[in-house]
């Protein structure tokens, strides 16, 4: 007969299944992404240069008006020629500022002269 101890105990598992780890599943492998398409660089190329001369010599003068000519290019090409009118409002504008100027000059001029 067995003894009555071990028939109020619960069964204990055995050595063997708890050695044993629980199998679980392996990640699916991924692909390697296909290279996007190469967009165009949106870095303006004056600061790409910059970059590579970091390490290069101070720019002598030569190189110095080649920037600026290439600059002044560039404005050119952005600017625009005034139609009529937006031509006759620079005028206007500039004349009566001349004026003013030629004016305030020779008031001061005419105090000095009265004054002094």
């Amino acid at each position: 007969m067995t003894d009555p101890e071990q028939q109020n105990q619960p069964s204990q598992p055995t050595d063997q299944a708890q050695t044993t780890p629980p199998i679980q599943p392996t990640p699916p492998v991924q692909e390697p992404a296909q290279p996007a398409a190469k967009a165009p660089p949106e870095v303006p190329n004056r600061l790409i240069q910059q970059v590579k001369n970091i390490g290069s010599p101070i720019p002598g003068k030569l190189e110095e008006l080649k920037a600026f000519i290439l600059e002044c290019k560039r404005v050119l090409r952005v600017t625009k020629k005034p139609d009529k009118q937006e031509y006759t409002t620079i005028v206007k504008i500039s004349a009566i500022g001349m004026a003013l100027i030629g004016a305030l000059g020779f008031i001061i001029f005419f105090a000095k002269e009265i004054l002094f």
